[in-house]
C-alpha cells in the first residue's frame, strides 16, 4: 500500500519540521506546494528532508484562496498512490492503527474514510523537534469544521470539489467505489500553539490578503488583529478548564 501527501505552505518554518517528522514516517511520497514563502521553510526542508519534493505556487505575492482551491482539487489527480492526503501544514491525520485501517480500506475499495476533527491547544509553541508534536500537545476540543475529508483514494475518487479551506467537499466517485462504511480517522489541527505564534501567523497572512479574498471573506479572520486571537484563546482555555 502506498500513501502520497501534498501540503500547502507559506512561511511555515516553525511548523514544517513537526509536520514532516510525522508524515515521513509512513508516507511514500511528499510534495510541499510552497506559496512564495519568505522565511526559511524551504531551506529547512532541503537540509533535513532531502527526499521531499518542493513545488512553487505563484500567486503574485498574495493570499489567493481561489487558487489554493484549484490546487487542492487537482494536484492529486495524477497520483498512483492507494491513498492521498491533501492538507495544510498544521493538519495531522492520526489513528492508533492508521496503516492497518488504510490497508483494509484499500482491500474493500473504500474511497474516503470518515474524519473526526479536533483543534489542538498549547499555551506555548512546542519547540522540541526530537519529539512528535502529537505526543507533546494533547489538549484538544472537538471541532466539526475540521471533519475535513483530506485523505482519500485517487483510485476511487474522480473529483473532490473542495470548497474554501477544504472544510466542505462534494466528491464524485468512480464506478465500483465503496462509499458506505464505518471506517474513521482523526484529524488534529495544530493552530492554537501559543498566542505569540498565532499573532505572527495572522499578521503575515493578513498582509497578503487579496482583493478577491476580501470580497468573498476568505480568511477574513486574519485581519481581525490580536484581539480576535486573544478572544479565541480565552474561550478555549475556559472550556478546557471546565473539563477538569
Amino acid at each position: 500500500m502506498t500513501i502520497e501527501a501534498f501540503f500547502l505552505c507559506f512561511n511555515e518554518a516553525k511548523m514544517i519540521e513537526h509536520t514532516l517528522n510525522y508524515y515521513t514516517k509512513f508516507c511514500d511520497k511528499i510534495t510541499i506546494i510552497d506559496n512564495q514563502s519568505t522565511d526559511n521553510s524551504i531551506a529547512l526542508v532541503q537540509e533535513k528532508f532531502p527526499g521531499v519534493i518542493i513545488e512553487e505556487l505563484d500567486t503574485g505575492g498574495e493570499y489567493r484562496e481561489d487558487i489554493q482551491i484549484k490546487v487542492r482539487n487537482n494536484r492529486w489527480k495524477n497520483s498512483e498512490a492507494d491513498f492521498v492526503i491533501m492538507a495544510d501544514m498544521d493538519e495531522f491525520i492520526v489513528d492508533p492503527n492508521l496503516l492497518g485501517k488504510l490497508t483494509e480500506m484499500k482491500r474493500q475499495k473504500i474511497a474516503i474514510p470518515k474524519v473526526i476533527g479536533y483543534n489542538m491547544y498549547s499555551p506555548t509553541f512546542p519547540n522540541d523537534y526530537n519529539t512528535l508534536i502529537t505526543d507533546q500537545v494533547t489538549d484538544k476540543y472537538r471541532d466539526r469544521d475540521f471533519d475535513k475529508r483530506i485523505v482519500f483514494s485517487p483510485k476511487w475518487v474522480k473529483e473532490m470539489n473542495f470548497g474554501p479551506g477544504s472544510h466542505h467537499c462534494q466528491p464524485v466517485f468512480k464506478a465500483g467505489a465503496q462509499t458506505e462504511h464505518n471506517f474513521e480517522l482523526t484529524l488534529l489541527h495544530f493552530k492554537y500553539l501559543g498566542r505569540e505564534y498565532l499573532y505572527e501567523k495572522h499578521h503575515i497572512y493578513g498582509k497578503r490578503m487579496s482583493g478577491m479574498n476580501r470580497f468573498f471573506r476568505y480568511g477574513y479572520v486574519y485581519e481581525l488583529g490580536n484581539e480576535y486571537v486573544d478572544n479565541r484563546f480565552d474561550n478555549i482555555e475556559k472550556y478546557l478548564e471546565s473539563l477538569e
